[in-house]
């Protein structure tokens, strides 16, 4: 089992109490679209935050800073030396997973869109309606 595999399994539960946490409360009703935005820290630290967005538009990345709602201020932080694509798919697989079986899969899905990516990067759509 790869060093990512061992992440999964330790903050997979960790990262469905964080979003939880965000989803259990009524978000902005002016959100079409979901994205979580990636970001690479010092020291090892990766993080990502739920963003909301008033507009969505599969052929512009740019519908990403439409924001309404963005945990900005409480991101969901992991610490792994890695590099940026490994966490990428890392963090991909958490938001699928979640999107499979999460408490709040079915309120996520109300939405246009659920987008991902780094906030100086392309942006992959993991869900659209």
């Amino acid at each position: 089992m790869g060093l990512l595999d061992r992440l999964k399994l330790n903050k997979t539960k960790d990262f469905f109490e964080w979003l939880d946490l965000i989803l259990k409360n009524e978000l902005n009703s002016k959100i079409k679209a979901i994205n979580f935005n990636l970001y690479e820290d010092t020291d090892n630290k990766w993080s990502v935050e739920l963003v909301g967005t008033f507009s969505f538009d599969k052929d512009n990345d740019d519908w990403a800073c439409d924001e309404v709602f963005t945990t900005r201020d409480h991101p969901f932080v992991i610490e792994c030396e890695s590099d940026w694509k490994s966490m990428e798919e890392f963090f991909v697989g958490l938001v699928n997973e979640y999107l499979s079986s999460g408490k709040y899969a079915g309120k996520l899905k109300e939405y246009q869109a659920i987008g991902i990516g780094f906030v100086d990067g392309d942006l992959q759509i993991l869900y659209a309606r």
